[in-house]
């Protein structure tokens, strides 16, 4: 029975609910996938699009550049569209989470009851600071000082919001930590995956960021010759190229920091797991040599190609973050059954 054998008396899981999952589990599963890459395409774009424009316009100031700024301008403009889609594609994979791991979704959130409740207030306050960012650009030109700190506040929270998001799925991951985990900050350097996941989805954020910028600078390029979107393209694929082979880092931390037995799945354990993850890395690190190639020479077949795979590669890290989560939790599963709807005669 190994280290779970004290789950048959002590498992801190509670017994699911009466109420059966209402609909076929496995159909809720690949729900849960094709919704999840669905909403982080968009937060990615999100929040690594605003800490680019902050930082765009921090440049701008610094070097006196006004195209710069004027890159700042239109990466603000274009990614405050994303708000309400991040939010609208995160109601499913929230739903589902919530009642197909019932059991386990509830109680951690409860942990972090205080923090969780103020998402909402939070997240207010960012799209509000962000819209007076974006529509005061030429009114406050003359006085970025203020300008900026609706930049860096709306930023700001964007960047905290998905450590209450990691923190709550890490938590849920762990039952055996909940007695001595209490509160959201204390809990931050409790569970050994958090800052490890964060990590590997600011990577991703700014890698999809970067794509997009080289594809919104190409767009304008075919109208006419701009140098705004000229420099947006260059800026853009060195930012994909670089955060890209940065997640080639941040992923096996990641796998070193998971539990044990989850770790033994993904090397060697399972042929199944361990097969995700063998193609999951060679698609990346055919990602990082394309991204690179693109650098030094434009090309669309090979930015095209480049999507592509990054999308395949998103598509196979949202199934393999499926799988971790099963892994983990199989153990109390089997103790706490989950209730499934009985098929009819």
């Amino acid at each position: 029975m190994g280290n779970h054998a004290w789950l048959r008396t002590e498992s801190p899981v509670p017994n699911d609910l009466g109420l059966a999952i209402p609909g076929n589990l496995p159909m809720f599963e690949v729900i849960i996938v094709v919704g999840f890459i669905l909403h982080i395409l968009f937060v990615n774009l999100l929040v690594a699009g605003s800490v680019s424009a902050v930082y765009l316009e921090i440049k701008g100031i610094v070097k006196k550049d006004r195209i710069y700024d004027s890159m700042a301008n239109r990466l603000a403009t274009q990614v405050s569209t994303f708000k309400s889609i991040a939010v609208v594609l995160g109601i499913a994979p929230l739903l589902i989470i919530s009642t197909i791991y019932t059991q386990f979704f509830y109680p951690s959130t409860i942990l972090i009851g205080h923090m969780w409740l103020m998402m909402i207030p939070l997240l207010i306050i960012a799209f509000l600071s962000l819209y007076v960012y974006k529509f005061t650009w030429e009114v406050w030109r003359n006085r970025k000082g203020i300008h900026l700190i609706f930049g860096l506040l709306g930023t700001g929270i964007l960047l905290f919001i998905p450590l209450l998001f990691i923190t709550n799925v890490a938590s849920m991951l762990q039952p055996e930590l909940w007695d001595v985990s209490r509160g959201f900050w204390g809990s931050l350097f409790h569970y050994p995956t958090i800052w490890q996941r964060y990590m590997h989805f600011m990577g991703a954020s700014f890698t999809m960021t970067g794509i997009f910028m080289y594809w919104r600078g190409g767009r304008a390029l075919r109208h006419a010759h701009d140098p705004v979107a000229e420099a947006s393209r260059l800026f853009g694929k060195r930012l994909a190229a670089v955060f890209t082979l940065l997640q080639l880092a941040a992923g096996p931390l990641l796998l070193l920091s998971m539990d044990a037995r989850v770790k033994n799945a993904f090397t060697g354990g399972s042929i199944f797991h361990t097969g995700l993850l063998v193609l999951a890395i060679l698609l990346a690190i055919a990602l990082s040599c394309m991204l690179v190639r693109l650098t030094k020479a434009d090309s669309r077949r090979l930015f095209m190609s480049t999507v592509v795979l990054f999308l395949i590669v998103l598509s196979l890290m949202s199934w393999i973050r499926h799988e971790v989560r099963e892994l983990y939790l199989a153990p109390y599963v089997k103790e706490s059954p989950r209730t499934i709807e009985k098929s009819r005669p």
